[in-house]
């Protein structure tokens, strides 16, 4: 596939993760069970692995094939990634406090784009 499919189903992948911390952000603080919270959860797991397989096709189709030659926004994004991965357990034990969590990944969110965009070296 080229850069730009690997773009479309990144960006695909991260809105179905920010759309599954945010379901479970709300049923957190609504105060439901983790039986009610269990589409969400797999949302999540499937968000996080099309994430993943999409950024390393785009880093494929750039030549960055070993972590050798990764630059810095490559290792940045990585660590968001592991971050939001964690996300969820620190959701699930949020309660009433899950809207501050999520704004707190949302904003990890924000340093994976601009990662992205500015590309540090």
């Amino acid at each position: 596939m080229d850069y730009l499919t690997w773009k479309i189903v990144h960006v695909a992948g991260m809105l179905l993760l920010f759309a599954a911390l945010g379901g479970i952000a709300a049923l957190r603080q609504a105060g439901q069970p983790a039986q009610a919270r269990r589409l969400y959860t797999a949302l999540h797991g499937v968000a996080l692995l099309v994430l993943l397989a999409a950024g390393f096709g785009a880093l494929a189709t750039l030549g960055l094939h070993s972590p050798a030659s990764w630059p810095a926004w490559v290792w940045i994004k990585l660590v968001v990634w592991l971050l939001l991965g964690a996300g969820l357990a620190v959701l699930g034990r949020a309660g009433r406090r899950a809207g501050l969590v999520l704004v707190g990944l949302v904003l990890l969110g924000v340093v994976a784009a601009w990662a992205a965009l500015a590309k540090p070296a």
